[in-house]
């Protein structure tokens, strides 16, 4: 692939990424009218399963469903299960450690991850040598977002968006951090499965709907044991705009669409950066004009100056030996 053809599913990544903090802030809002969070998740799975089945089914074309079944390894169809593990591990470390630095872990694992996949060819994927270039863009993809998220918090005892209650003894300021890291890890598994399950299939959306579906079903299995004598609609909920139920499903399906395109075309650590950068992106604008109603939290030059060095970290990662 030459290096036109790369810029522009470069570009597509940023672009996905961009869409990250939008669902984000969407599904947040539906999570507080609803006044639970993996009620809200699961009605985001299943509209971006009921949108992906539509587009799937507008495309009317011939699938190889039976032989991917019979012929690939069955990891191939865990990409829903990763997705759904690093969104619970972020809804525990949120409630210890709060937003900010939840995020600098996640980021973390999901460089990480996305880099040993490559290097050391797991899930089959086509062996990238280690070098100097792929390490130092690594290293500054992390250091850059870093100092995106990075606030005056990050070094006291339990942040103030953290819940009191839930601060971690010695025991879990350890592991916990670990399981952070480990759950952006299984985020750039299931960029690399549903990437291989796309290539399969000759479809990405097929793939992504497989991903939505496996997803979906973790959670309901999930409320059904653990929830469902509690679950409740709060009255709140009906007057909720149409995009606040419907928006986090269809741009989650879009992310998790290109991230499944681009994923065999540019290997996983590449992929999972720029859609870093979009996701960096995306959330300093929304962050700076306090779109769909958030808080203002104006760009600094210090999270400018991280979002650069998330920038020459993915240059370095792919143009530089």
């Amino acid at each position: 692939m030459n290096n036109a053809l790369t810029i522009l599913w470069m570009v597509m990544g940023v672009a996905a990424g961009t869409l990250l903090p939008l669902q984000n802030t969407v599904n947040t809002r539906l999570a507080k009218a609803l006044r639970s969070i993996m009620l809200a998740t699961g009605v985001s799975f299943a509209v971006g399963t009921l949108f992906l089945g539509f587009v799937l089914l507008a495309l009317r074309r011939h699938l190889p469903w039976g032989e991917a079944f019979a012929q690939q390894p069955a990891w191939i169809w865990l990409g829903g299960l990763f997705g759904v593990s690093f969104f619970t591990v972020n809804i525990i470390l949120m409630q210890h450690f709060g937003a900010s630095i939840t995020v600098v872990f996640a980021i973390c694992g999901q460089v990480i991850g996305g880099l040993a996949i490559d290097i050391f060819g797991i899930f089959d994927v086509t062996r990238q040598e280690p070098s100097f270039g792929r390490f130092a863009g690594t290293a500054l993809v992390v250091a850059g977002a870093i100092l995106v998220n990075m606030t005056t918090r990050l070094h006291t005892d339990a942040p103030a968006d953290a819940d009191d209650t839930a601060r971690p003894g010695m025991t879990q300021r350890i592991l916990l951090p670990v399981a952070g890291v480990l759950g952006g890890c299984l985020s750039a598994a299931q960029t690399t499965v549903n990437g291989r399950l796309g290539a399969v299939l000759g479809s990405p959306t097929a793939a992504s709907l497989a991903s939505f579906s496996v997803g979906v079903s973790c959670i309901a299995l999930f409320i059904f044991v653990t929830i469902r004598s509690h679950m409740h609609i709060p009255a709140a909920a009906a007057t909720l705009p149409w995009w606040a139920w419907a928006g986090g499903g269809v741009l989650g399906a879009l992310y998790v669409l290109v991230n499944a395109v681009d994923a065999p075309l540019l290997g996983t650590s590449l992929t999972v950066s720029v859609v870093l950068f979009g996701q960096i992106a995306g959330g300093l604008v929304i962050d700076h004009f306090g779109l769909l109603g958030l808080a203002r939290r104006p760009v600094t030059t210090q999270r400018l100056a991280g979002a650069a060095l998330v920038l020459i970290g993915i240059v370095l990662t792919r143009f530089v030996l």
